[in-house]
């Protein structure tokens, strides 16, 4: 039997249909619930319209009436680093809110971007996105969230810039947004392996979905534990993009939970 508390769908996934005002937040989710079978909501903070209490409040009992727990908030417009000083003060004020909203919604997992758009790392940078990122985990852990980056852009798409960071910031509620094969060096696989354990939630994309078979049961070995979320990037075919991919994924993983093949 399949258990759907440990799959989901990314809402970025459905950014084509969000630009042409296709779906909301409140689609989504019935989306996720009705159409994909989920115990789970993926949030970007992308179709969240406003953080208001009054629109928080609504999609607090959204959740709730649809039995979902979100697995992960997804917070851009809310990066740690950046060259403009104004913009790392606005950034910090998004990235707080989205804390608060994360406690609000009992948010498992909350992604921040580090911001590094440069390839290399200064030791200023390291110093305050490190200092940000202590202050950001020690507000989710006491709502028992861990906290994050992804491998996403610029310097943290090198492997060893984000075990910098995972050094530099030493909180053990800290983790990684693991975007399978979003790397710039190296072996894409062993680089998600050799951050498997490190990674508190993990985004597949469309390709990675149509290699799930080889690229999957090595997390499985490598120790992942936590929830397997897709995303589609393709903006177009949304809906049955998604449906594909996370068909693919739980046909993998869900004998594996049972030690068994899949066929």
């Amino acid at each position: 039997m399949n258990d759907f508390t440990n799959f989901s769908v990314a809402s970025f996934s459905f950014h084509g249909l969000l630009k042409m005002k296709a779906i909301d937040l409140f689609g989504y989710l019935e989306s996720a619930k009705y159409r994909y079978g989920l115990q789970t909501a993926d949030i970007w903070n992308g179709m969240i319209a406003n953080y208001e209490t009054d629109y928080t409040d609504f999609l607090k009992r959204a959740l709730d009436e649809r039995g979902l727990t979100v697995v992960n908030l997804c917070c851009d417009w809310a990066h740690v680093w950046d060259n403009d000083e104004a913009v790392r003060a606005k950034n910090e004020e998004m990235a707080w809110k989205c804390i608060a909203l994360g406690e609000k919604l009992g948010a498992k997992t909350i992604r921040i971007d580090a911001g590094f758009r440069e390839e290399t790392l200064s030791d200023e940078q390291v110093e305050y996105v490190s200092k940000k990122y202590r202050e950001y985990c020690r507000r989710a852990a006491e709502f028992g969230a861990k906290l994050g980056t992804e491998n996403h852009w610029g310097a943290t798409r090198n492997p060893k810039n984000v075990q910098t960071l995972f050094d530099a910031v030493n909180e053990a509620n800290f983790g990684l947004l693991l975007h399978l094969g979003n790397w710039d060096s190296g072996d894409k696989d062993l680089n998600d392996l050799a951050f498997i354990k490190k990674a508190m939630h993990i985004h597949i994309d469309f390709e990675h979905c149509a290699e799930a078979e080889r690229v999957l049961p090595p997390l499985v070995s490598g120790g992942y534990s936590g929830c397997w979320a897709i995303e589609s990037h393709k903006a177009t075919n949304e809906y049955n993009n998604v449906a594909l991919q996370l068909a693919q994924v739980t046909r993998v993983i869900c004998p594996l939970q049972y030690n068994l093949a899949p066929k």
